[in-house]
């Protein structure tokens, strides 16, 4: 009988047809009582089977209070249990492997979780910041990039062995004048060796490595998405106000590649496929969402119906917007098609 076996394939009296062919000996003797509480013992070793059973992990969302798994697979997932973690959270970014999540706690303590099914284990994490304003793992969950209080720090070693590789003040340049810190960084991104990091802010594109060497990618320009390809240093800025997705390969001012991308001028984000061969960006208007393809060098416009608050990673599907009191929004990649996960009607 395998687990999925229905209850009703045993019925008791075929297990009481079955006494007469035991063998003689002490349990041939069974009888009554006693074989009631035997076939009580396997319909509950069966619930147990049943019970071990659970629907695939499709990615992890933070919804305001709680980290919750996403069961299920495209079109026909859900939002399952709230996970224990120990503390109250205040915020958490979730690793595009669903191995990890960094979580901001309510006193403003940064935590490491490592993540498996519907469980949470924390991971020791010495020199971790504090009352962080934005955090972004790398393409493959392997590094992060922390910005807290004007500094900018990359840590790698990721989930297991968080290590500082990089620390910096971002200074701003004598002529921009700051009134919030969404205005002094717009959007940033990381490798998966943490050795480059890419920062916009001021009008400008930055890529940093992690041995002092700087290079401006872009200048003078508003309305920016950063990422980079998993496995290397290929990195993609999506340039609102020239309407073009670019690639850099070697970190020089010459893009290697672009792609027209009208439609997308105030982007929130962009994040490559699991497989690097397809890029996904969005712009406030849910009309706006867009696959590149690099191979083709096309640009495929969804319509998402909804208002994208950023774009990240989850395994093999795209996240356009937070969990709560509305639904989750999901580009399937694969099949270039937008899937939403029903918010949960009992918190």
């Amino acid at each position: 009988m395998g687990i999925g076996t229905s209850l009703r394939t045993i019925p008791t009296c075929s297990l009481v047809r079955r006494r007469a062919a035991l063998p003689r000996g002490r349990f041939a003797s069974i009888r009554g009582p006693a074989l009631v509480v035997l076939a009580a013992i396997a319909v509950a070793a069966v619930h147990a089977q049943q019970k071990q059973v659970a629907a695939p992990v499709a990615g992890y969302v933070f919804d305001g209070a709680a980290l919750r798994p996403i069961s299920g697979v495209p079109g026909g997932a859900r939002q399952g249990a709230a996970i224990g973690i120990g503390l109250a959270a205040s915020a958490a970014v979730v690793s595009p492997q669903l191995d990890s999540a960094i979580v901001t706690a309510s006193d403003g303590s940064l935590h490491l979780f490592r993540l498996s099914g519907q469980s949470a284990t924390e991971v020791s994490w010495n020199g971790a910041p504090r009352g962080p304003a934005k955090i972004v793992y790398s393409p493959s969950g392997t590094a992060a990039a922390i910005y807290a209080a004007g500094r900018m720090q990359t840590f790698n070693g990721l989930p297991a062995l968080p290590e500082l590789t990089f620390s910096a003040t971002l200074s701003p340049p004598p002529t921009a004048t700051y009134s919030s810190t969404a205005a002094e960084l717009q959007a940033m991104a990381v490798s998966d060796d943490a050795a480059w990091l890419l920062v916009a802010g001021a009008g400008r594109v930055t890529a940093l490595s992690s041995s002092g060497l700087s290079t401006v990618l872009l200048d003078g320009t508003r309305g920016v998405a950063l990422a980079f390809e998993p496995g290397n240093h290929a990195a993609a800025i999506l340039n609102g106000a020239g309407h073009s997705f670019e690639v850099f390969t070697d970190f020089m001012a010459t893009p290697t590649q672009r792609i027209a991308a009208p439609g997308l001028a105030q982007p929130v984000g962009l994040a490559f496929s699991a497989d690097g061969k397809a890029a996904v960006a969005a712009a406030h208007d849910g009309a706006s969402t867009t696959v590149f393809t690099l191979a083709s060098g096309s640009a495929m416009p969804l319509d998402c119906q909804c208002a994208p608050s950023g774009v990240s990673r989850l395994g093999d599907m795209i996240r356009l917007t937070e969990a709560g009191s509305s639904p989750v929004w999901l580009v399937d990649v694969g099949t270039a098609r937008i899937v939403f996960v029903p918010a949960r009607a009992n918190p």
